[in-house]
């Protein structure tokens, strides 16, 4: 499964806010416990400047890079290079849109590039279709609001 990941989600926040959530409050609501390098007590630091890195500071102080920001338009869209725990040439792509609507804001998050990987790809992606389940459900909850996938 090489084509790129879909997840679409509605939060009760405006676009402002969803973005700021995902973005620049990612240590709040990230599953670390499940989904880290450094554990769950590490600290994520999403960036704001265009080829800074994402960033998860361990406990004693060593940083993993997780990917590079591309793209970064508050309440808009973010896009980034992807690979935590990987070298930074087996980096795939993730988007996320923020589009505001009457009651809430729909986050459109989409994941590909995944042929970078070669023989793993079909492997990765399949454990990503599940992963950012998971991890989307946890920024929901963080909105109070139920993953609508």
């Amino acid at each position: 499964m090489n084509d790129p990941i879909n997840k679409t989600l509605k939060v009760p926040l405006n676009a402002t806010d969803a973005f700021a959530l995902f973005a620049d409050q990612i240590d709040t609501w990230w599953p670390k416990a499940s989904h880290s390098i450094k554990g769950a007590r590490s600290r994520l630091m999403f960036p704001t400047h265009k080829g800074d890195a994402i960033t998860e500071t361990g406990e004693d102080g060593e940083i993993a890079i997780w990917g590079k920001l591309i793209a970064y338009d508050p309440g808009k869209y973010l896009a980034f290079s992807w690979h935590p725990g990987r070298s930074e040439q087996d980096a795939t792509i993730v988007t996320v849109t923020f589009t505001e609507t009457t009651d809430g804001t729909l986050c459109e998050l989409t994941h590909g590039g995944f042929d970078i990987l070669g023989d793993t790809a079909d492997a990765v992606s399949t454990s990503y279709l599940r992963g950012w389940d998971m991890v989307l459900g946890c920024y929901a909850r963080a909105t109070k609001m139920p993953v609508f996938a």
